[in-house]
């Protein structure tokens, strides 16, 4: 028969005590506040066009984001509130251009502008649905895209077109004609070709989280 002694028995209490009080450990990643695209107040005011698809800002992704609001630095006046837009995020072929690439997030709904006399120019920011939610899960390079029911208002942008401007700023910004009825086309591609004009960037963002 085996004996433990008063001292022995007093240290094993303890260290049992000690395994037990040990607290499980789960790894968790907390998410963190993201924006994409251009918060710059650029100088120039172009024409929302529509029934295009327009990719107006590139975008670089590090980790997997959710994206819950659109913000654009716009100038419109007369609006009685139908003119409306989709939203929606194009993958870049990793040379500047969403051409050919496969949409990857977009709105089933559309948002409108605000039924004014005058807007702005100043920024108008719509939080999304959140059945709207733009998801990107795979770090790289993104297109933001919007596709308009009407051409109405202006948005502004980096350079006007024929006007040099800097290289490490500046860059094409693409786009094709698209029915607004029929939504994104699931790549960014037309029949009719893609047009191109040098004035990106354009005064859009999306904020979101990132994990």
């Amino acid at each position: 028969m085996a004996f433990v002694s008063g001292r022995n028995f007093i240290c094993l209490a303890l260290l049992t005590t000690l395994v037990l009080a040990q607290p499980s450990v789960m790894q968790a990643f907390a998410a963190s506040g993201v924006r994409l695209g251009d918060q710059n107040v650029e100088a120039y005011a172009g024409t929302i066009g529509g029934n295009q698809v327009q990719a107006y800002t590139l975008v670089t992704v590090t980790h997997a984001t959710v994206l819950q609001s659109v913000s654009m630095y716009l100038a419109y006046s007369g609006s009685d509130g139908s003119q409306c837009m989709l939203f929606g995020i194009y993958q870049d072929n990793g040379s500047g251009s969403p051409a050919g690439q496969p949409l990857v997030a977009y709105t089933r709904n559309a948002y409108c502008l605000h039924g004014s006399g005058s807007w702005g120019p100043a920024w108008q920011t719509w939080n999304l649905k959140p059945s709207d939610y733009l998801m990107i899960n795979t770090p790289g390079s993104y297109w933001l895209c919007t596709l308009a029911e009407q051409t109405y208002g202006s948005i502004y942008h980096y350079a006007n077109a024929g006007t040099a401007y800097d290289y490490n700023y500046g860059y094409a910004n693409y786009f094709f004609s698209s029915s607004f009825s029929n939504g994104f086309p699931v790549t960014f591609s037309s029949p009719l070709g893609i047009g191109w004009e040098s004035n990106a960037p354009y005064s859009f963002y999306m904020t979101g989280t990132q994990t």
